[in-house]
């Protein structure tokens, strides 16, 4: 079918019902025009694929997940243990509070999405954006929430029954884990939102990433210094250290407050774009076609090849991350310093790779596909060395190249996820939620199951528990490191994000048709102005 100018024969006949693929029909009123200044207009389209921030917005994004960091390293690293050693609450009533907040955790971020996409607040809060929006409403919760978690029970006594203990935390951890939902999607939602280049998305990844590395240190330095300078020094931690817990609690709440301001106040949300996306739309009708409603996402493979690359990276670094310190004074036998040294390494080198992918210069050179399967590949190879025994500056080697491959996987699914995304950022916060959510489900599950294959020792030095270790360690990081691989050699010749839309073929015809009576008007009206200015 020809489009051309001055080309009036009809197309073919065809069947009402058959089907063909629309064939995009550029606007062009603009090509060659001249505006005042005497600068031809840019294409639509192209300026739309050219939406970009400036490196001070870039920059304050990175700041809208610290304060999420901080909770989440308090949360994953020392929870636990708080709970069991200074409430004394049973390990069973433990894992039951570390489950309710994974379990609200998962089922929060989708619906946090949906409502997010869907702009399902008052005016009052609207206005700062949809997204920025939910992110101050997750900063809320979080910080009514986070000082109860890290604090013992204010209505209960040494006579009060345990289960009373354990209900007092229930909604303190649900509020934390919904607001912290709240906080994650719609920061990750704004990247596709803030910029349509490619380079830039990346590099907010990678300042988010960063964000998250520099927060972790924070918190383990913390907690170093004020368990290190207590009375009890060198013990284990017990009901003494309530109170340590318990300002370092208000520490994070404060200094991730203030983290947030340079977030509120150099981020802009732009308006929302439902149109535009080039294969699936030619006009502002056309458009209102191509919107991708969060349901549609469940008809695209790519979406739920994404969602098992995104779980399986994510799979890799926690699993790595939560038994570490099992591996480092069980299987190689270091002294329980090392738990806070070699998890430091990791960290400190993974922010040195994500400063790197956050340059643009450098990070729009880089082909994400390539970058993902060098990840792999040492990965891969640092989980072989592991089992081996790991003596001296071996260990810091091993930390160092697990930082490396943690942050350029993360950083690397991340992107591939918002070019999943693409234009249709009316339904990205879903996307995002939906990734979490099978994140944290499959992250649940693993630590389950691998919970329940744990043999019963007393003796931290057994040999059978050394063996099971040094296996999770090696064996299920490298599997979900395979297991990427795989999928992602079926994303290799696919374009990620293109979603071509079928329509019947009087749709395409009425969609020209109407492309074309505007364009006539446009050049009338222009030939108009012509004449009075003449």
């Amino acid at each position: 079918m020809s489009t051309e100018e001055g080309d009036v024969s009809p197309p073919a006949p065809r069947s009402p019902t058959d089907d063909v693929n629309v064939i995009p029909v550029r606007p062009n009123r603009n090509i060659g025009r001249r505006t005042d200044e005497g600068e031809e207009e840019e294409d639509l389209f192209m300026r739309l694929s050219e939406q970009d921030i400036s490196l001070g917005p870039k920059l304050c994004y990175g700041f809208g997940h610290f304060y999420n960091d901080l909770c989440a390293s308090m949360w994953f690293t020392y929870l636990m243990i708080f709970l069991e050693k200074v409430i004394k609450l049973q390990a069973a009533q433990a894992g039951f509070l570390m489950l309710i907040g994974q379990v609200v955790d998962a089922i929060s971020t989708p619906l946090v999405g949906i409502a997010s996409d869907s702009s399902a607040l008052p005016k009052f809060f609207t206005r700062i954006g949809r997204r920025v929006s939910w992110h101050l409403i997750g900063t809320i919760l979080v910080t009514l929430s986070f000082p109860f978690i890290f604090n013992t029970c204010l209505l209960c006594d040494e006579t009060t029954n345990e289960w009373l203990h354990v209900l007092w935390f229930i909604p303190f951890i649900s509020l934390f884990q919904f607001g912290w939902a709240s906080v994650q999607i719609s920061h990750l939602a704004l990247i596709p939102d803030l910029s349509h280049v490619d380079s830039s998305r990346r590099t907010m990844n990678s300042l988010r990433y960063g964000g998250t590395v520099l927060a972790n240190l924070a918190v383990f330095g913390l907690l170093l210094y004020l368990l290190g300078n207590c009375s009890s020094a060198g013990s284990m931690i017990d009901a003494h250290d309530l109170g340590h817990f318990r300002l370092a609690g208000f520490i994070v709440v404060g200094v991730g407050l203030l983290s947030c301001i340079p977030f509120y106040v150099g981020t802009r949300e732009p308006e929302p774009q439902f149109s535009y996306s080039r294969p699936n739309s030619t006009t502002s009708h056309a458009s209102q076609l191509s919107r991708m409603h969060w349901t549609s996402w469940f008809g695209h493979i790519q979406f739920y090849q994404i969602a098992l690359l995104y779980m399986l990276s994510r799979l890799y670094m926690n699993i790595s991350q939560v038994y570490m310190p099992f591996y480092l004074t069980i299987v190689q036998d270091y002294n329980k310093t090392f738990v806070a040294t070699i998890p430091m390494v990791s960290f400190i080198s993974s922010f040195f790779v994500s400063t790197i992918l956050s340059i643009p210069t450098f990070n729009k050179r880089l082909n994400k596909k390539v970058l993902y399967v060098f990840a792999l590949v040492v990965g891969i190879g640092n989980c072989i060395c592991m089992n081996f025994a790991l003596q001296g500056w071996k260990i810091y080697a091993v930390a160092a190249v697990l930082g490396i491959s943690q942050s350029i996987l993360l950083v690397t699914s991340l992107d591939i996820t918002a070019d999943l995304i693409n234009k249709n950022t009316e339904s990205g916060a879903f996307v995002y939620g939906a990734m979490s959510l099978f994140d944290k489900l499959a992250n649940g599950i693993a630590y389950q199951i691998i919970e329940l294959l744990n043999p019963n020792c007393d003796d931290a030095h057994h040999e059978s528990c050394a063996i099971f270790y040094r296996s999770v360690m090696v064996y299920v990081p490298t599997i979900c490191l395979i297991a990427s691989f795989l999928v992602l050699l079926s994303l290799i010749p696919a374009e990620i994000g293109a979603r071509g839309r079928r329509l019947r073929h009087e749709d395409v015809l009425s969609l020209i048709q109407e492309e074309s009576e505007r364009q006539e008007r446009e050049t009338e009206e222009v030939r108009g102005q012509e004449e009075v200015v003449a």
